[in-house]
């Protein structure tokens, strides 16, 4: 443990509550595309969260054009129950062709997360990001800060990272948005870390990805603990590692 020197977060589902903002963004453009093209049906939220945590997307534009896809061809709790685990946009694009651009799909969701905060709001909408909570304590990331580097690897881009950290009442000097990297990019990692130990905290398939990734790239060490299954949530998983240096 002594030989740990970062802690690197996710950010959306691990230090911050997306349930009611890009949970429901997601829906909500999956809901106006399908619409569009003739198919009226009610996503439900939770599986979105399945499909996000089985699959390697790397940010909700592309879990929204997944689910866009698989609801025109057929049932849509069908297409996430049997999604392939660390699949992505690639395995969907090729099953399914692209129905809808990208670049539509990136404006309209936006316009549902960021509201006002959107230059290119494809109509008048009050951000969902208003509604975000944290999850993390921030006395606990500052008591943290004094024994490892910490830093974030989110899908996020600067902006919405900005909103994330005042949310939470913590600035991450070490980060990397989707401007530079995507997950589960192993560089993504090493443009923080360059090769020191720690540990990644993150809640999908996707980050679990990313630490294989960098592994195989690097020939390096490091940890993943999946909020989840290895701790109940963020603040238990950063108590743990503080109380082992301790020891």
């Amino acid at each position: 443990m002594k030989k740990l020197k970062w802690i690197i977060f996710d950010v959306d589902g691990v230090l911050i509550d997306v349930t009611e903002s890009y949970d429901l963004a997601t829906k909500l453009t999956v809901e106006y595309f399908l619409k569009k093209l003739g198919k009226n049906i009610e996503v439900d939220l939770e599986l979105i969260r399945v499909l996000r945590r089985k699959g390697a997307f790397g940010d909700d534009f592309k879990v929204s054009e997944a689910l866009i896809s698989g609801a025109l061809n057929g049932k849509l709790s069908d297409f996430v129950e049997s999604f392939p685990e660390g699949e992505g946009i690639k395995w969907v694009r090729e099953k399914f062709g692209i129905i809808v651009k990208s670049e539509e799909i990136e404006r309209v969701f936006n316009t549902f997360y960021l509201g006002g905060y959107y230059e290119e709001s494809a109509f008048q909408f009050d951000g969902l990001w208003k509604k975000e909570k944290p999850i993390v304590k921030s006395e606990l990331l500052e008591r943290a800060n004094e024994k490892f580097k910490l830093g974030v690897i989110t899908g996020r881009n600067k902006l919405e990272l900005k909103l994330a950290e005042e949310l939470i009442g913590f600035h991450f000097e070490s980060a990397v948005t989707r401007e530079l990297y995507v997950k589960p990019d192993p560089k993504a990692l090493w443009h923080l870390v360059k090769g020191e130990r720690g540990v990644y905290i993150g809640d999908t398939v996707n980050d679990g990805l990313l630490v294989e990734n960098y592994k195989k790239a690097y020939g390096k060490e490091f940890g993943f603990v999946m909020i989840g299954r290895d701790a109940k949530d963020v603040n238990e998983a950063v108590e743990k590692l503080l109380n082992l240096i301790q020891k």
